[in-house]
């Protein structure tokens, strides 16, 4: 199953806007190509260094870089223990188990968002089966869940692989440029008639790298601090539901009748802020 996120029209516009940006780089280098070949003259006079930029490729890592940028924001506010596996949730759920109050138990996990609340929400909707089924359906939606967080730092993973890419297409087209002068010069071209074709050759190399170097950097960063957290939360979950069991090896089902035999438990202040998806 495919989270919200993956399939949120935002990261579909965002990699259909990609696709265009690249194939308007292939369309406008090609007609800047055929109308310099047009205007050429006799002596070929090169532009300044930065003037010999393709700036569409330019465009396209400028603004992949700020997508970059976002997405490691996003993720250095969202991917914390605070955000995927509150300490005070799993405070409040251990004491609801400790007291027996299975009911108030099933209505928390139903709500909670973290980590901890669907991984046990989903192993209490299948109490009647036993507790095998109830394992079993708590791996899965922790499977699910570990998915769906690995899924919102995929696109650094992503940019980090494309950006050099964009770049070698810049480093082409700056190389066309150079072998255009020398063409144009009549095979005598000098240093200053190579130079703005290199230079914009080199300069498309380091940015397809400025892109790729510090989101592949900052995927790793996310991938191991998740895999850490999402790990512990996993633990965490099946000790949960372990408690659950009773000294017969049966399992305790939340029903009314249970609610009534069992003692309160003290009063643990419920979670107020709204926990972030």
């Amino acid at each position: 199953m495919f989270s919200s996120y993956a399939k949120s029209k935002f990261r579909i516009l965002l990699l259909a806007g990609m696709l265009v940006a690249s194939g308007a780089v292939m369309v406008h280098s090609a007609m800047a190509q055929t109308a310099a070949g047009a205007a050429a003259q006799s002596v070929y006079r090169p532009s300044p260094i930065l003037m010999g930029l393709d700036w569409t490729v330019a465009g396209v890592l400028v603004a992949m870089s700020l997508i970059s940028i976002a997405l490691i924001i996003d993720a250095a506010i969202h991917l914390r223990v605070s955000k995927i596996s509150p300490v005070d949730t799993a405070e409040h759920i251990r004491s609801l188990i400790n007291a027996r109050q299975l009911r108030e138990l099933t209505d928390f996990t139903a709500t909670d968002s973290s980590f901890i609340g669907k991984s046990l929400d989903a192993g209490l909707r299948r109490a009647s089966l036993g507790y095998p089924a109830m394992r079993e359906a708590l791996e899965n939606a922790a499977s699910e869940n570990s998915a769906n967080l690995f899924r919102r730092i995929e696109m650094l993973n992503i940019i980090g692989n494309i950006g050099p890419l964009v770049g070698l297409l810049g480093t082409v087209l700056g190389m066309i440029m150079a072998f255009n002068a020398l063409h144009h010069t009549g095979g005598h071209a000098k240093v200053n008639d190579l130079s703005a074709g290199i230079a914009a050759a080199l300069w498309h190399t380091f940015g397809g790298l400025a892109v790729a170097i510090p989101s592949l950097v900052a995927f790793g960063f996310f991938r191991t601090r998740l895999d850490k957290i999402v790990t512990r939360a996993s633990i965490l979950s099946e000790e949960l539901l372990e408690s659950l069991r009773l000294p017969d090896g049966k399992t305790a089902v939340p029903s009314a009748a249970t609610q009534e035999s069992k003692p309160s438990a003290r009063p643990v202040p419920r979670r107020t802020d709204t926990p972030a998806s």
